[in-house]
């Protein structure tokens, strides 16, 4: 009983302290964050809740839970990765507003008691059901985790579509850009609907509410999304060349982006769509670009025998931690290989059937789980693309959630 009680009043405690930033950020960073992006929002006539509920948002820039929260009335306990957590200072100030840590693409009972506790005290539970941020404007894959929790909690489910913040800051970008971002917030379903629903059919209804092509909307909008440097970058997105199709190949500064083996030139425009200046384009949509790119890539891996070298770059390092509390340290250093059946950097070498819980960290950061440790892969040279590291291993073990 008196730990019951001495756990409510550290709740109360962290709640009182959440709501007393919360109002000081509102009247203060939020009014800069609501100009400096041109923030709009647009929500149902029936959104009115004051929580428990379950926010789900897509996830496209580094700042969109704080879009949220500067747009919404309440604080939102987000559940974000534990790697931001490496730091104690940040991460201690976090814990004690009520976010909650979760490692990535792992069964985490931990986050998800916490998740629980949450909502059980009224609280707004925040997450990004993606667990990444799109590469190329297009929601992607979102777990089926996701729709268990929402059958779990049996509290509203609110979502929250985001537009323009990809354009606003591309993740393969250098620069940011100033436009205009939309947030289309609704009450998708009730407690009693979920109770009533199957979990294929709450998935069809999520996955359906937070679909969003950040070009298709830009078709029919037509913003201006001004900034210096808009191509710089690119080439971690699209590694392969539209017209002599080797990979690794271009380069970007400016608005320009050409290929140094065969010469051929691109540039981007202020709206985000891309236009040739010399050289074949399939499309100037990045995202469908992009569809193009990865099938050649899966092509390619259907061509070679199982010993044969998928993808191989120079200049790569690896190191690894065992815990979030613990910094990473250096493992091995030499050229990065990937066959069907292994992952090698240097001397050092994984089965592929064993990595799990693959992403990209930092925009030139491969990251990697393998018997409970976690890997991290960078390259001297940062124009590289691990965003085509990530695609190829997705390919070879067979993951879609990875691919």
């Amino acid at each position: 009983m008196k730990s019951r009680r001495s756990r409510k009043l550290k709740w109360l405690a962290s709640r009182a302290f959440h709501y007393t930033l919360f109002g000081i950020y509102k009247v203060t960073y939020s009014i800069y964050i609501r100009s400096r992006y041109r923030l709009r929002l647009t929500r149902d006539s029936d959104h009115g809740l004051k929580g428990p509920y379950l926010l789900l948002a897509n996830h496209c820039n580094n700042f969109d839970g704080i879009f949220l929260q500067t747009l919404l009335s309440k604080p939102v306990n987000f559940v974000i990765t534990d790697t931001v957590f490496k730091n104690r200072a940040l991460g201690g100030l976090m814990k004690m507003i009520g976010f909650i840590p979760k490692k990535k693409f792992v069964s985490d009972i931990k986050a998800i008691k916490q998740i629980v506790r949450t909502a059980q005290h009224g609280g707004i539970v925040g997450i990004f059901p993606e667990g990444r941020r799109s590469w190329d404007g297009q929601t992607v894959h979102i777990s089926e985790s996701t729709y268990k929790l929402v059958r779990m909690l049996k509290v509203p489910v609110v979502t929250a579509k985001i537009k323009g913040a990809y354009l606003s800051e591309p993740r393969w970008a250098d620069t940011k850009r100033r436009g205009l971002i939309e947030v289309e917030v609704k009450t998708l379903l009730s407690a009693e609907e979920i109770k009533k629903m199957s979990l294929a059919e709450i998935a069809a209804k999520v996955s359906e509410a937070l679909n969003h092509n950040e070009f298709e909307w830009q078709h029919s909008h037509q913003i201006p999304f001004h900034g210096k440097a808009l191509a710089k970058g690119l080439e971690r997105l699209l590694f392969t060349c539209p017209e002599c199709h080797k990979m690794g190949t271009l380069a970007s500064e400016g608005e320009k982006v050409w290929c140094e083996a065969c010469g051929a030139e691109y540039y981007l425009d202020q709206y985000g769509f891309i236009h040739s200046e010399k050289g074949h384009l399939p499309s100037q949509n990045i995202s469908d670009i992009n569809i193009w790119q990865r099938k050649l890539l899966r092509q390619s891996l259907a061509r070679i025998k199982k010993s044969e070298v998928y993808l191989k770059d120079e200049g790569a390092h690896l190191f690894s931690t065992d815990s979030v509390e613990n910094p990473y340290t250096k493992v091995d250093s030499g050229s990065l290989l990937l066959t069907k059946e292994q992952l090698k950097i240097g001397s050092t070498a994984f089965n592929t059937e064993d990595l799990y819980g693959i992403s990209v960290n930092f925009k030139t950061h491969l990251h990697f789980r393998h018997k409970s440790r976690d890997y991290r892969v960078f390259f001297n040279n940062k124009r590289i693309s691990v965003y085509k590291w990530y695609s190829a291993l997705g390919f070879v073990i067979g993951n879609t959630e990875e691919a």
